[in-house]
């Protein structure tokens, strides 16, 4: 599946101000199918030996890619697990995804660099399968770290007027065991203050006037913020620039 251009638009908010947020729009979003809009999330993110995704983020560099493999859902089965290969373009304001859900040895192998290890594929899951061996051949990226969160999720408005918003709380880190299974566990290092949240407004065109209005009500400004790069900060307090 591929995800044309859209805006994404970050905001580190406290648990008061997302509560605050909800109470006013929380009425209108239809939450995802997913877990009824609330479920974890478990990510295992790929860089190069250099860390080269971490540093394009923090140069600022307009044309970015994320190589990573999600997995939704609950070990038990309450919330079905579900596994995909994504690849998370950023050019300038702009962003797109594409993704390809796999079995979870399957997933891993295809960001492993083996695009046939998803077997049979065609139109926009084929080019995926081989953007991402071309990703790892290219500059070597390897799992580096494992992220999980717990995500509040719901959308307004319906197709390309559809605005979608996630508020992602508990971020937690690793670097070792890095397979991404649903709800895992067994994370050390916290990545945004346990006080705080993250939270992404998502659409194409311009943010609705009446939410861009409410969020500066607040005083909340959208910021340069990559899960991965405060992830890789936490886990590597000191990396070194190539």
């Amino acid at each position: 599946m591929d995800e044309g251009a859209r805006f994404e638009l970050k905001y580190l908010v406290t648990l008061g101000e997302r509560d605050a947020l909800l109470a006013e729009l929380g009425g209108e979003l239809r939450p995802d199918e997913v877990g009824g809009g609330f479920y974890p999330v478990v990510t295992l993110y790929y860089d190069s030996p250099e860390l080269d995704v971490y540093w394009d983020h923090w140069r600022g560099l307009p044309f970015r890619r994320k190589l990573r493999v999600r997995t939704y859902g609950t070990a038990d089965g309450a919330i079905a697990p579900a596994t995909f290969v994504e690849i998370k373009r950023k050019d300038g304001p702009w962003g797109a995804k594409r993704r390809l859900r796999l079995p979870l040895a399957a997933a891993l192998a295809v960001a492993g660099g083996d695009p046939a290890a998803a077997g049979p594929l065609a139109g926009a899951d084929r080019a995926t399968a081989e953007e991402a061996a071309g990703m790892v051949a290219a500059r070597g990226r390897r799992p580096l770290c494992l992220l999980r969160y717990d995500r509040r999720a719901g959308s307004r408005g319906e197709g390309e007027a559809a605005l979608r918003l996630t508020f992602d709380t508990d971020l937690l880190a690793r670097e070792r065991e890095l397979e991404p299974r649903p709800d895992a566990g067994g994370f050390d290092r916290a990545v945004v203050a346990a006080a705080r949240c993250v939270l992404e407004v998502k659409g194409r065109g311009a943010v609705p006037l009446d939410v861009a209005r409410l969020l500066s009500r607040r005083g909340l400004q959208p910021r340069s913020f990559s899960k991965y790069a405060a992830a890789a900060a936490a886990l590597l307090p000191s990396p070194s620039p190539p």
